[in-house]
């Protein structure tokens, strides 16, 4: 790779998913909350997706929404929720932005308040969309 192809690179922040799934559950039981608890307070009919969430060998993480949800029930930012790793070089890709199918414009929004740039950027990248 030429210098100015080292120049012209960047990283930015993506979402490490095994991390993420662990702090999921971590914060979870730090907060003496069940597995069944999480699941009525989230009115979810079985905890299949709880269990998903935290199982770090899945590529699954919480919708938005759900999220949104946990950081108010875990007492947390949804940046505490989050963890970051840094690509190392990222090709930037250019995309439409559109707003994610199924997400009220007050959860996009209370997002954009209430997360790290770096956060927003990765959700964006996990679910397929920009802010």
């Amino acid at each position: 790779m030429s210098d100015s192809q080292k120049d012209a690179s960047f990283s930015f922040p993506v979402i490490d998913v095994p991390a993420t799934s662990k702090n999921l559950k971590k914060l979870r039981e730090s907060q003496g909350i069940s597995v069944a608890n999480l699941q009525q307070l989230l009115e979810m009919a079985n905890p299949q997706s709880i269990y998903t969430w935290e199982d770090s060998g899945s590529k699954y993480l919480p919708r938005l929404d759900n999220l949104v949800i946990l950081s108010k029930i875990y007492k947390v930012s949804i940046d505490e929720l989050i963890v970051l790793k840094e690509a190392n070089e990222v090709v930037l890709s250019i995309s439409e932005s559109c707003t994610p199918y199924g997400y009220k414009p007050e959860t996009l929004d209370y997002i954009k308040i209430n997360t790290s740039k770096n956060v927003q950027i990765a959700l964006g990248k996990y679910f397929n969309f920009s802010f």
